[in-house]
């Protein structure tokens, strides 16, 4: 009798140490498998994008308070009436981005925003030709998807699939029916890129 509660005992402690080795062996899979998908979702592909120009700082001031018409506007020359600058991706293989220029108003500018037109040229094949027509300066009310601030006015939004080397020019001046009653009126725009890998 003793030996057959032995025997029971014996096979008790056998089924259950089997039964915490199977489930023991089952989690762990579980736990391979879960960390695995974590892995594969969490993979990033890579890409670098950035906005060079050559003056000392990414701003354009408003010198030249005469409102103009748009026609005078788009082909302003005079030095500091004008501000060239690249933008450059280098895209790994099979990825894509989107990247948006945007036209931040400094805190400074005394002239109000519907009286300054903004126009952007884009090089292609070497010389300038327009991305949309002169436009008032015109704020977004909230962040955009992209990352440009509230308050920024967002002038090209740009898809790529393959690095490349993007040369733009940004003029702003007075629209033509503006008055400025002061003559130290002041209107300065910094241009910043904002991007992100789809």
């Amino acid at each position: 009798m003793e030996v057959n509660k032995k025997t029971k005992n014996i096979v008790l402690i056998m089924v259950g140490i089997s039964v915490f080795f199977i489930i023991l062996v089952v989690l762990a899979f579980v736990m391979f498998f879960q960390e695995q998908r974590k892995n594969v979702k969490q993979e990033v592909k890579t890409s670098i994008i950035s906005m060079n120009y050559k003056s000392n700082t990414n701003s354009l001031t408003l010198t030249d308070l005469t409102p103009m018409s748009d026609e005078k506007g788009k082909v302003l020359r005079k030095e500091g009436s004008y501000f060239d600058f690249t933008i450059s991706s280098k895209l790994e293989d099979d990825t894509s981005i989107k990247y948006e220029i945007a036209l931040i108003k400094d805190k400074s500018s005394t002239i109000s925003d519907d009286d300054i037109m903004v126009y952007l040229e884009k090089q292609n094949s070497g010389t300038y030709a327009k991305v949309d027509e002169p436009k008032v300066f015109t704020p977004i009310k909230k962040k955009s998807k992209l990352g440009s601030p509230a308050k920024s006015m967002v002038l090209n939004r740009v898809s790529q699939s393959s690095s490349q080397v993007d040369n733009y020019r940004l003029r702003i001046w007075v629209r033509e029916g503006a008055t400025i009653q002061n003559s130290n009126a002041t209107y300065m725009l910094k241009v910043n890129v904002y991007a992100k890998a789809d």
